[in-house]
């Protein structure tokens, strides 16, 4: 499914909007640079997942990272490779994570608002994972339990096309990732500050979850299935 078909054209101008520094900056996207910021160095491998039109780089710029934008919509990744021509530590992938791991893996990956729009967490969330060497900063719907939920398209002509609005599982997201030898912690978004949100007919709460990848056979704390604040968040 081609994102277009579920956000429109007006959508597809913000990104460039986004894209030129014509809105103000994501707080989620501020966020994850404080986080991400004491491993950030010249030549670090960043991995966008659902990149968009690759806007994020923008705010990493500074750091001289190599970043890598992947994302399923063609529209987007032309916008964001038609702005980037020319710079050579810029490149785009388009790629389903749904149907396979993606071709390159990175030290730092990012995705934020993109899980919760896949048809399920599996096999999306194990293809996700499988692209980090380092660190990973995920931002998506989370809770108690798993809610699967879609909606018609808003878009007129693609009416007949579903919209996924999933939340998933604390146990699910932490337990399959902790597996897979990462230490996890969850924080609270700052955009919303992890308060529920009406978002398409259903109740949804975004939060952070940053997965650092440690040495196989490594003891570390498991998560207890629910939410921790992050160093300096407010209890």
């Amino acid at each position: 499914m081609a994102f277009v078909e579920v956000t429109g054209p007006e959508y597809t101008e913000f990104m460039r909007k986004r894209l030129r520094g014509e809105v103000p900056k994501l707080t989620w996207l501020q966020q994850f640079l404080t986080m991400l910021r004491p491993h950030l160095r010249p030549g670090i491998r960043l991995l966008d997942v659902g990149c968009g039109s690759g806007y994020a780089y923008n705010d990493f710029k500074e750091f001289e990272v190599i970043y890598t934008g992947l994302d399923w919509e063609a529209e987007y990744l032309q916008i964001g490779q038609e702005h980037f021509a020319g710079c050579p530590e810029v490149s785009f992938l388009r790629h389903d994570i749904t149907a396979a791991s993606p071709p390159v893996t990175a030290d730092l990956v990012i995705c934020s608002a993109t899980l919760e729009h896949c048809p399920a967490l599996m096999p999306a969330l194990k293809h996700l994972v499988d692209a980090i060497e380092g660190i990973l900063l995920l931002r998506t719907f989370l809770g108690p339990d798993e809610h699967i939920h879609a909606i018609p398209s808003q878009v007129p002509q693609f009416s007949g096309v579903k919209k996924q609005n999933n939340q998933y599982a604390f146990k699910d997201v932490l337990g399959y990732i902790e597996s897979r030898s990462f230490r996890t912690r969850v924080y609270r978004d700052e955009y919303t500050d992890s308060m529920p949100q009406y978002v398409d007919q259903a109740m949804r709460t975004f939060y952070v979850v940053m997965a650092e990848k440690v040495e196989p056979g490594t003891r570390h704390k498991p998560h207890a299935g629910w939410p921790t604040l992050g160093p300096g968040q407010k209890d």
